[in-house]
């Protein structure tokens, strides 16, 4: 059975994550240290709260250096929800800590004002798929997501070349990356109902 951790760093939304994993046939648990994440073949980071908030959590839990070894030297699969897609980058408007780094580039704030959509964003948008990728495997698009957000991945530099899903919000921005190994996705799966669940699926099968 395939081994699966959830890991959870102190910000919320790691039960309906959790939940929703286990509606598969996987060896599920939820790592709260780096010790958890040593033999798992997929480690799940989701989250929604503040940028320097989640790193000072992983920080403190040794999560940081296990997430390094066990993924950009180990091949472990990563699937980083929401705040778990904006870690990959090497920082955020949201705070001063850096990120993992794993994506060169930066997370910026939807810009505000009366010519902008009201941020958050929050409630159900259409993404599309630029290219085939692993994680949107039959998934037919255009398909409406769940979203809950103030922060976004442009479409430029890494996340450009590794594109696998665009979003609309006032402007096009970076809903889904995959390279290799390490995939992730702004918007919550686990609240998504069937495409949600699909996107799951092909998570798990690619294990």
């Amino acid at each position: 059975m395939k081994k699966i951790a959830i890991v959870d760093y102190g910000l919320g939304n790691l039960r309906s994550a959790y939940n929703a994993f286990r509606c598969f046939e996987v060896d599920l648990k939820v790592a709260e240290s780096g010790a958890g994440l040593a033999d798992a073949a997929g480690i799940v980071v989701p989250g929604v709260g503040s940028f320097d908030a989640g790193i000072q959590g992983l920080a403190a839990r040794g999560l940081i250096e296990a997430l390094n070894r066990r993924v950009t030297e180990g091949g472990a699969a990563y699937l980083g929800i929401c705040l778990g897609m904006q870690f990959l980058f090497e920082g955020s408007d949201e705070g001063g800590e850096p990120g993992f780094g794993w994506m060169r580039g930066r997370v910026h704030r939807f810009p505000e004002g009366a010519n902008h959509p009201k941020i958050p964003h929050i409630g159900w948008a259409e993404i599309t798929t630029p290219r085939p990728t692993q994680l949107f495997k039959d998934i037919e698009t255009p398909a409406d997501f769940y979203f809950v957000h103030s922060y976004y991945a442009p479409l430029e530099g890494e996340a450009e070349r590794h594109i696998a899903a665009v979003a609309e919000y006032g402007f096009p921005y970076a809903a889904g990356v995959e390279r290799d190994n390490v995939r992730a996705v702004q918007f919550h799966p686990e609240k998504s109902q069937l495409a949600g669940m699909k996107l799951i699926e092909n998570f798990i099968a690619a294990l």
